[in-house]
C-alpha cells in the first residue's frame, strides 16, 4: 500500500517546488521552440528533479527503475491499483490530495514522455541501452494514475510513443507488445467519437497504416533529412517522422504501381482497371497526407523547416495532383487531366524547384495539358514541353548521389514512359491514319528519351519491358523494315501467366496498355501479311 498508493511524490499546488518546476518547465518550451534540444533536455531533467523524481544515475538505479515501472504497468494494467485507490483507509476523503497527486502525476508524466520523444528520435543521449524503454514506461504508468487529468488524445500519444520504443527494443516473439500499445492507443479514443482522435494519429487506425506500423521497418532518427516527396515533420516527435515514412512509402507503391503494374490474380471482368492499385494508394495518400499536426500540450519546435500544428503537406499534395494526372492521361480521362493541372502547375515553396527531375516532371505535366487540348498549336507546344522534360530527365539520370534512389527511379520511369507514349500519340495524330514517317526533330527526340530509357533499364528492371515496344515505335516512325518491327511487337504481345515462378520474370513481362498499344501499331502500320502470321495470337489482334 505505501509503494503503490503513498509512495508516490507529490508536488503541491503554488509551492516552491511547483513554482520552480514550471520555470523550467517553461524554459524547455522555449528551448524547444529555436530547436536548441540538448538545452531542453536539461531543463526537462531539472523537472524531474523538482518533482523527485530523477533519472536513474547508475546501471543499479536503472535496473531497479526497468524493473520496479514492469511490475507496476502489469499491475495497473490488472486494475489492483485503482481497487486499492477505493479501499485505503482515508484516502478517498481526500479530495484535494487527490487531485493534485493527479496533477502531479499528469505533469511528470508528460517531462517523461517529452525526454522519451528526445531520446527516440535521437535528441538525448544516453549510453545505457535500456533507457529509452524506463522512459516510456515512467511516462505509461505515470500517465494512467493521472485519470481524468489528462486528455485522451495525449494518453494515445504517449501509448503510441511507448508502442514505437517496443518495435525499437523488441522483435521476434516480442513484436506482440508494439501491437498491444497500439492497440491501447486506439482503444483510448473508441468513446463513441471518432473525432476525439487527433488527426496527427488518425492514419494508424486504417489498416494500412496500422500494418505499416507494426510490419515495416522504418527509423525516426533522420527528422532532419530533405527530401523530394514530403515536407518536413517536427524533428524531435517520432510519430510525426513514421507518418512521413507512411506517406512516402504510399507514393512510392502508387507510383511503382502505375510505372509497371503488378499481375492480379482477379477474373477478367475485375481487371478492366490496370491502374487500380496505384488509384487506391493514392486515395489512402489523400486522406492522410496532412496528418502532421502534433497533440501533446508541449510545444515541439518553431523553426521555420517545422510544420505548425495545423499544417498540410504541400510536397505529398503536389506529387499526389500529378499521380492522379498521369492516371487521367494514361487512361484517355481528359477531364482528369485539366481538373488536376492547375494542382500541378502550382510548385511548392518548400520544394527543391531546381531539382531537374522536378523540372521535367513540371514539363511532362504542361506537356499532357497541352496534348488534349486538340488544337494544331496545341500538339506543337506539347512537342516543345516535351523536349524540356526530356532534357531535365537526361539531366537528373547524371546525376549522383541523390536521396531515396528507389522513388527517383520510379519517378524517372514515370517521366520516361509518359514522354515517349505522348510522342508516340502526336506523332500518330499528324500522321492521320496514313505511313507517315516522323521528322528528322521528331526522331531525334524520341531517341533521346529512348536512351533515358535504355540507361534506366540497366539499373532498373521494371523499365525493361517497355524498351521493346518504344524501340518498335521507333522503328515504325522511322519507316525501317517490319520483320524486325514485328519481332519486337510480338514480345509485347506476351500474357502474362497467373502464376510467376521466379520474381524477376514478371519484370520483362508486358502490362495491359503495352499489349493494348502493340495491337493499335501493328493493325495500323504493319503490313497485312504480318497480321495473319501464325505467330500473331488471333485473338489479340481480334
Amino acid at each position: 500500500m505505501k509503494l503503490l498508493i503513498h509512495g508516490e511524490p507529490v508536488t503541491r499546488l503554488h509551492s516552491r517546488s511547483s513554482v520552480k518546476f514550471w520555470r523550467h518547465r517553461k524554459q524547455a518550451d522555449l528551448d524547444l521552440a529555436r530547436g536548441d534540444f540538448g538545452a531542453a533536455a536539461l531543463n526537462l531533467q531539472t523537472c524531474l528533479c523538482v518533482l523527485g523524481r530523477s533519472l536513474p544515475a547508475s546501471r543499479f538505479d536503472l535496473a531497479c527503475s526497468l524493473s520496479w515501472n514492469i511490475i507496476r504497468c502489469s499491475l495497473q494494467k490488472i486494475s489492483l491499483v485503482r481497487w486499492l485507490l477505493k479501499r485505503t483507509p482515508g484516502h478517498c476523503n481526500k479530495g484535494e490530495f487527490q487531485d493534485e497527486a493527479a496533477t502531479s502525476a499528469r505533469d511528470a508524466a508528460l517531462v517523461y514522455h517529452k525526454l522519451h520523444q528526445l531520446h527516440l528520435t535521437g535528441k538525448l543521449s544516453s549510453s545505457w541501452r535500456c533507457s529509452g524503454l524506463n522512459l516510456s514506461l515512467c511516462a505509461v504508468n505515470l500517465a494512467e494514475c493521472a485519470g481524468d487529468k489528462i486528455s485522451p488524445s495525449l494518453l494515445a500519444e504517449i501509448h503510441l510513443t511507448t508502442a514505437v520504443q517496443m518495435k525499437i527494443s523488441f522483435s521476434g516473439r516480442f513484436s506482440f507488445l508494439a501491437a498491444y500499445f497500439l492497440g491501447c492507443a486506439q482503444s483510448n479514443n473508441s468513446t463513441g467519437e471518432s473525432d476525439s482522435l487527433p488527426e496527427s494519429l488518425r492514419w494508424l487506425t486504417h489498416p494500412m497504416g496500422k500494418h505499416f506500423f507494426i510490419h515495416f521497418n522504418w527509423t525516426v532518427k533522420s527528422a532532419a533529412k530533405e527530401s523530394l516527396y514530403s515536407s518536413s515533420r517536427n524533428p524531435a516527435d517520432p510519430i510525426a517522422q513514421i507518418h512521413r515514412t507512411f506517406c512516402e512509402s504510399l507514393l512510392e507503391k502508387a507510383l511503382y504501381s502505375l510505372a509497371k503494374p503488378e499481375s492480379s490474380k482477379v477474373s477478367p471482368e475485375e481487371e478492366s482497371c490496370e491502374f487500380s492499385k496505384a488509384q487506391e494508394y493514392l486515395k489512402v495518400l489523400n486522406v492522410f497526407a496532412d496528418s502532421v499536426s502534433s497533440t501533446t500540450s508541449l510545444p515541439l519546435g518553431g523553426s521555420p523547416c517545422i510544420l505548425s500544428n495545423h499544417s498540410t503537406d504541400p510536397i505529398c499534395r503536389w506529387w499526389y495532383a500529378v499521380s492522379s494526372m498521369a492516371i487521367g492521361w494514361l487512361q484517355g480521362d481528359d477531364s482528369s487531366v485539366k481538373s488536376q493541372y492547375m494542382d500541378a502547375e502550382r510548385l511548392p515553396k518548400l520544394l527543391d524547384a531546381e531539382n531537374p527531375l522536378v523540372k521535367a516532371v513540371v514539363y511532362m505535366c504542361r506537356a499532357m495539358q497541352m496534348s488534349v487540348l486538340g488544337k494544331t498549336e496545341s500538339s506543337q507546344n506539347a512537342f516543345t514541353q516535351c523536349e524540356k522534360a526530356s532534357t531535365f530527365l537526361w539531366n537528373s539520370l547524371n546525376m549522383s548521389g541523390t536521396c531515396n534512389n528507389d522513388l527517383n527511379k520510379v519517378i524517372q520511369l514515370l517521366v520516361c514512359d509518359l514522354l515517349l507514349s505522348m510522342r508516340t500519340s502526336l506523332w500518330q495524330k499528324q500522321a492521320s491514319g496514313e505511313a507517315i514517317h516522323a521528322s528528322k526533330s521528331v526522331l531525334t527526340g524520341f531517341q533521346r528519351d529512348l536512351s533515358s530509357l535504355r540507361r534506366l533499364a540497366l539499373t532498373f528492371k521494371p523499365a525493361q519491358c517497355k524498351l521493346f515496344l518504344h524501340e518498335a515505335t521507333v522503328r515504325l516512325m522511322a519507316g525501317a523494315s517490319p520483320t524486325r518491327t514485328h519481332q519486337l511487337l510480338q514480345h509485347s504481345l506476351q500474357k502474362r501467366p497467373p502464376n510467376i515462378s521466379k520474381p524477376g520474370d514478371m519484370y520483362s513481362l508486358p502490362g495491359q496498355r503495352e499489349r493494348a498499344t502493340a495491337i493499335l501499331l501493328a493493325c495500323r502500320h504493319l503490313p497485312l501479311s504480318f497480321l495473319s502470321s501464325p505467330r500473331t495470337e488471333s485473338s489479340d489482334v481480334g
